[in-house]
Order: structure tokens, then C-alpha cells, then sequence
């Protein structure tokens, strides 16, 4: 995750296009579990806790200059798009908003039942938990206890307010990162220049894996590159990358959230 001002399963087939160069993440996965934890409504009530959370935070470490002073860059760029298109009524709770509004609008585009399932959201936690797991150990191995020091150095300092940081990072960069970008380059390269289907998750992959290392820290403060961070994050983007075509956006969110929470813990373990 990036901070403001710091630093088994059952085999899936490729996942889909439709006509419009849009990725169907995970559409293909058999059995009633992955199909309905693929459906906007489960999803909308796995991430709901965690966008919960989050404004959570915003509101209660509300500054009276109404700064934002829990907060990651991914949140921050949706937060100024709003404002360069001139909505800005309801201040940082837009992203959180735009969220729930877009998982909504599918759900009833979808026209499927608003029937909440909720032992397919009981499951979805339990993947998500279990999907952290090889990145922890990914993160061991290539960095150490980087990760949490450099998680520990910075603000804010209150460990609810890193919990909330955290879950944000883990909501919006997905949201940017794969969501967004992954089916930007997908439409782009399918749409504008033809490109097949395979080659295009391809590059999507690619592009989204190297923007995701570059927008986090990768360098020291004075200015030399730490190449096992850099690969890290690499590594990192290609894992939730690979994690969202198959298991769709509610499952790579809840999994990123969560790595995020167990890094800001493992922080304070070390600090403390």
C-alpha cells in the first residue's frame, strides 16, 4: 500500500471479453460458489465493512481545515477527478461513494436477485484470507521487514488510522489499478488496434503491474533504487492482477485490504 506522504482452488478457464473490450473477471469459474461470488451484490456486502472502515477513519481524523490526513494516493487521485469535474459536495467520501453506486448500478443492470447469499460471502472472506498468505511470504523473502518498519515510520500515528489507511489502499488502488486500468488497456488495445483477446489480457497484465510498482516507493531517500521492494510490488501487481481475472473485483479487493491490515499489524508488533 502507499501511504500519503511516505513512504485450493478449482481450475478456472481464461477469463472473457465482451463485445465493448471489457474484461469479465472470473466469469468462467464452475460451481455456485464462484458464480455467485462473482454476482455485484455479494461483492457490494463483502467490501461494504471495509468502505465502512475506511470513511470511518476520514471522519474521525477529520481535520478542521478540512484536510485529509488518512489517506493513499489512489483515493486521492479519484478524490481530485471529482473535483476537476467540478462535484465536490460530499469532500472525501466521493471514491467510498462512487464504490457503492457502481456496484449497485450493476447489480441492477445485472437484473438478478437481491437476495444476499450470505454463506458465499462467509467464503469469499475465508479465499481472501487464505489469498494473502503467498504474499506475506512473498514479502518475507524479498524484503525482509521492510515493509512493516517502513509502514511503521510514517503517519498517522494512531493504529486505527493505519488499520483505516490500509483498507483504503486496498479498496481504491484496486479499484484504479485493476478495475479500471486493466479494462482501459483492454478496450484500447482490442478496440482501437485489434489486438486478440489473449494478447491484450497480456499487456493489461503488464501495464498494470509496472504502473502499480511505480507508484509506490521504490527508491531511498536518496534517490537509489531498492530493487527487492521494486520487485516486490512488481510481483505484487502481477499476483492481484492474476487474482482479479479470475476471481473477480470483490475477491483481489477484500485479498489487498486485508494484506494491508496484517502489514499495518505486523507494523505496530514492531514498533510497539
Amino acid at each position: 500500500m502507499r501511504e500519503r506522504g511516505s513512504a485450493a482452488m478449482a481450475r478456472p478457464a481464461r477469463s472473457s471479453s465482451n463485445s465493448s473490450g471489457q474484461v469479465r473477471a472470473g466469469s468462467h469459474w464452475a460451481g455456485p460458489y464462484w458464480e455467485r461470488s462473482q454476482r455485484p451484490l455479494e461483492i457490494l456486502v463483502l467490501l461494504l465493512p471495509l468502505v465502512a472502515v475506511y470513511e470511518a477513519g476520514l471522519l474521525l481524523a477529520a481535520r478542521p481545515d478540512g484536510g485529509i490526513p488518512v489517506t493513499n494516493l489512489a483515493h486521492r487521485y479519484i478524490h481530485d477527478l471529482f473535483s476537476i469535474l467540478g462535484v465536490s459536495g460530499l469532500g472525501p467520501m466521493l471514491p467510498g461513494l462512487l464504490l457503492v453506486m457502481v456496484l449497485v448500478a450493476w447489480q441492477f443492470l445485472s437484473r438478478r436477485s437481491w437476495s444476499v447469499h450470505w454463506g458465499t460471502v462467509g467464503l469469499m472472506w475465508a479465499e481472501s484470507l487464505l489469498l494473502i498468505l503467498p504474499l506475506l511470504v512473498f514479502a518475507r523473502v524479498l524484503v525482509g521487514g521492510g515493509i512493516e518498519l517502513q509502514v511503521a515510520s510514517v503517519n498517522p500515528d494512531g493504529l486505527f488510522d493505519r488499520v483505516a489507511m490500509g483498507v483504503g489502499a486496498g479498496l481504491y488502488e484496486e479499484l484504479v489499478f485493476r478495475w479500471a486500468l486493466v479494462a482501459i488497456v483492454h478496450g484500447v488495445l482490442v478496440d482501437g488496434f485489434k489486438r486478440s483477446h489473449r494478447t491484450t489480457v497480456f499487456l493489461a497484465v503488464v501495464v498494470s503491474s509496472i504502473a502499480f510498482m511505480l507508484y509506490h516507493p521504490i527508491q531511498t531517500p536518496e534517490g537509489r533504487l531498492l530493487p527487492g521492494l521494486a520487485l516486490f510490488y512488481l510481483g505484487s501487481g502481477v499476483y492481484f492482477s492474476v487474482v482479479y481475472l479470475l476471481r473477480g473485483f470483490g475477491v483481489v479487493a477484500a485479498t489487498h485490504a486485508l494484506y494491508d491490515v496484517a502489514v499495518v499489524l505486523l507494523a505496530h508488533s514492531v514498533s510497539g
